[in-house]
């Protein structure tokens, strides 16, 4: 009989406060970081009253200029730990911003959704510096503007960076500091080549000017330290939070499984839906095919109004589609992996991911 493996992530109810304050939240407290009062009262509209402790961990490094490989869970925050002194560094030398200038950052990310996702974190903490994102399926005559107004910090997916780098209209030249977020999955989806042909362009053969390359990934395949070999000073600086943990995943999360036969997931899933969400919470699943995601969206077992995303739909849709989720239009969506990291804005109650059976 086949059966299927059905992984829950269920978000845990909220301990109430305890009076002493936390190790982690002493440590991290913005008086021991040389932040500006501006960019802490952005940092607090986004709920943000301390550092976690990637970011505390690697504040310094980042800020000082050293080249670094950071691993932390995935949803620990790890996009605030570069944004946050990369922005700072950047205010602090602040200089005649004309119009066309290059970008001074760069970051790479594997997907649009999470390019889209650094971009907004980026911009929601400054409002001195401009801040572009550019990727796939979107016209190149927006972005071509952006380049000619100038740009600070530039996130893009390999694919459209490399574009534009290969018709002449993006200079790396002037880069300063240089991001691979979520490495693992870059190379997982093979943008290897491409991450290596843009970085050949902005460094130089044994140079002291290379720009500052900051690494941040759960995990470290070999290609990461072949990455670090070739373009980082022998001196960087690396920092793991998770060791030799199996848990990729943030730990404040509880991780369920559930035995069904596959005939059975979609009303299983239904019924775990209407158990751990209700009506008025929210539920991603993902899935491992366009298809089985399309399907499973417009399955009546699945009671709660459900859309779908993956990579058959226009970028624009999946945009609007991502949208509704978070103000909360509808209650369940339905993904392909397009859409599995650099969403913890999405901020589900329950993450349910089918497997197939074997």
């Amino acid at each position: 009989m086949d059966f299927l493996i059905l992984n829950m992530t269920v978000t845990p109810m909220k301990l109430p406060v305890k009076k002493e304050i936390p190790v982690e939240q002493k440590e991290g407290a913005f008086s021991n970081f040389p932040i500006s009062e501006e960019t802490i009262k952005l940092l607090k509209g986004r709920g943000v009253t301390f550092l976690f402790p990637i970011q505390a961990k690697t504040f310094h490094h980042v800020y000082s200029g050293k080249d670094l490989i950071a691993q932390a869970r995935t949803g620990t925050g790890k996009t605030f730990s570069f944004a946050i002194p990369l922005i700072e560094k950047l205010l602090g030398e602040l200089q005649d911003r004309k119009r066309g200038r290059p970008p001074q950052v760069l970051v790479l990310a594997p997907t649009r959704e999470l390019a889209n996702q650094v971009s907004k974190d980026f911009s929601d903490i400054t409002k001195k510096l401009s801040v572009a994102c550019f990727y796939g399926g979107t016209p190149y005559g927006g972005q071509f503007e952006r380049m000619r107004n100038g740009i600070d910090i530039l996130v893009g997916t390999p694919g459209r960076i490399k574009d534009h780098i290969q018709n002449g209209k993006l200079d790396l030249t002037k880069l300063k500091h240089v991001v691979l977020d979520e490495v693992d999955q870059m190379l997982d989806m093979g943008f290897a080549d491409q991450v290596e042909e843009i970085l050949s362009v902005a460094y130089k053969k044994d140079s002291e000017d290379n720009p500052q390359t900051l690494l941040f990934s759960a995990t470290c395949p070999h290609w990461v330290f072949n990455v670090a070999k070739k373009y980082m000073k022998s001196t960087y600086e690396q920092v793991d939070l998770i060791g030799k943990k199996t848990q990729k995943t943030a730990i404040t999360v509880e991780h369920l499984a559930i035995k069904c036969h596959w005939t059975q997931r979609a009303a299983v899933i239904g019924d775990v839906i209407r158990v751990y969400s209700g009506h008025q919470g929210r539920t991603i699943i993902f899935c491992e095919t366009k298809k089985e995601a399309q399907e499973l969206s417009q399955n009546s077992a699945i009671k709660q109004d459900a859309q779908s995303l993956h990579g058959d739909i226009p970028q624009k849709q999946r945009e609007i589609t991502l949208k509704g989720f978070r103000n909360g239009s509808f209650g369940v969506l339905v993904a392909t992996n397009v859409a599995a990291r650099g969403h913890s804005s999405l901020q589900p109650q329950a993450v349910l991911l089918p497997q197939p059976p074997k």
